[in-house]
Formats: structure tokens, C-alpha cells, sequence
């Protein structure tokens, strides 16, 4: 009988630091991931009628410096733009004249012990430029639109223009392609392709089509640098 006490014992003390060795990882990651700063979005400008709701409901102006979490709504009006730059992932967007936004998800997780911060966006109506300098590996930038989700996985450097009816632009010299998926499978757009949802073919990016718009994408990337390296953002 005192044998098998024993025994009882060193299994109780065995489940014990068995369960506690699983137990503290988990606090360690959990704690991790509520101490890392939310990830969110600064408006960098705010160009002609601009205007943001917290509910999607109530519209009010938006200006410079305004700082948004996830679930807000941004829209520009005629002749009108905005630029968002999203902080932890080195991206910034620029809503083109009379478009919608929704930011669905900002959100920071624990992979493997370093963080990836996932970005969600619902390009309702009008088109975005996206210009992006991401330094975290595991890290998503998605838009949804009529062609499905457009997504940015990893780290690296990118310019893009995607509209809320289904054209994807890729610019020369992007590291991190596109990767447009709905239900009839993944597409992936490489630097210096166009895919266009409504055709669905891939061709090669018009450099004369879209020469205006590549400049202002040189032009979103200028004023994402400054910002990320601690200068004050540029003014209207």
C-alpha cells in the first residue's frame, strides 16, 4: 500500500509540472500579445471633403493627425483625398476622390514569440494607393473587393493600386506581389502586372496609362518615409 502511494505521488507531481510547463508558455504569449501596442491607423492629410464615422452611421470631418482603430469608416468626396499611414506595418494608403473605406481588423498576434499584425480593409467604392515598407515577417495587409480579398504577406517593400470594382495595379520594382483570391482560386500579380477582375487577364503594366498615378504612388512612399522616421506629417 505505501508503494503504491508512492507511486500516486510522483505521477500527481509528474501531471503537475507537466501542466504547469504548458500553462506558463500560454500566460507568457497571451501577456505578450495584450502589453504590444493595438496597431493603428494616423491620417498623414486630409485634401478637400473628407469625412470618417466611428459607427458608420455619423460622418464628421476629417483632419490631419486624426488617429483611427479598427471599425472606423473613411470616405472622400469630389476632387477630395486622404492619406492613412498604419502604424506596426510600415503601409500607408491613399484614398483617391469619391472612395470608401472600412478599417474591419487591426490586430496584433504572437507567432512563434514575435508579433504579426494583421490589417483588414473593405475598399467599398473608388480606389486606393497602397505604398508599403514592412519590416514584420508574418505580417497581412488584405483589402477586400468585387474581385475577393487582395493580400500582402511578409516582409518587404511595394507600390500598388487597387480599385473597389476589381483592377489590380502592381508597380515596377515591388518585392512583396499580389495575391488576389476568391472562389475561383489565387491569383498572384508580380511587379509590373495589371489584373483586371471584370477580363480577367493578366497583362503587363502600361507605364504610359499610369504614369500620373505611379507618380503620386512615388509621392505616397516620399510622405511614408518621413513619417516613419519621426517627422512631423506633411501639410494640406
Amino acid at each position: 500500500m505505501k508503494n503504491t502511494n508512492t507511486i500516486q505521488s510522483a505521477l500527481a507531481r509528474a501531471s503537475f509540472v507537466m501542466a504547469l510547463a504548458l500553462w506558463i508558455p500560454a500566460v507568457v504569449v497571451a501577456q505578450s500579445t495584450s502589453d504590444a501596442p493595438k496597431p493603428n491607423a494616423v491620417t498623414l492629410s486630409a485634401q478637400g471633403k473628407c469625412e470618417y464615422s466611428e459607427d458608420g452611421v455619423t460622418f464628421v470631418k476629417l483632419e490631419q493627425g486624426h488617429v483611427f482603430d479598427q471599425g472606423a469608416t473613411v470616405r472622400t468626396g469630389d476632387g477630395a483625398r486622404a492619406d492613412l499611414f498604419f502604424r506596426r506595418t510600415g503601409t500607408t494608403v491613399r484614398l483617391q476622390q469619391n472612395t470608401e473605406i472600412k478599417l474591419e481588423t487591426m490586430s496584433v498576434t504572437m507567432n512563434s514569440g514575435a508579433p504579426a499584425v494583421h490589417t483588414l480593409l473593405d475598399l467599398r467604392a473608388g480606389r486606393i494607393f497602397t505604398a508599403v515598407r514592412s519590416e514584420i515577417a508574418g505580417s497581412t495587409f488584405e483589402i477586400k473587393n468585387a474581385a475577393g480579398r487582395s493580400v500582402l504577406e511578409g516582409s518587404g517593400v511595394g507600390r500598388y493600386i487597387i480599385t473597389a470594382d476589381g483592377t489590380h495595379v502592381v508597380a515596377k520594382g515591388s518585392a512583396i506581389p499580389l495575391k488576389v483570391i476568391n472562389e475561383s482560386g489565387v491569383t498572384i500579380i508580380a511587379a509590373g502586372q495589371q489584373f483586371s477582375r471584370k477580363d480577367g487577364k493578366m497583362i503587363p503594366l502600361s507605364t504610359n496609362l499610369w504614369v500620373k498615378d505611379l507618380i503620386q504612388l512615388d509621392e505616397l512612399h516620399a510622405a511614408a518615409d518621413g513619417y516613419a522616421t519621426g517627422e512631423s506629417p506633411p501639410k494640406p
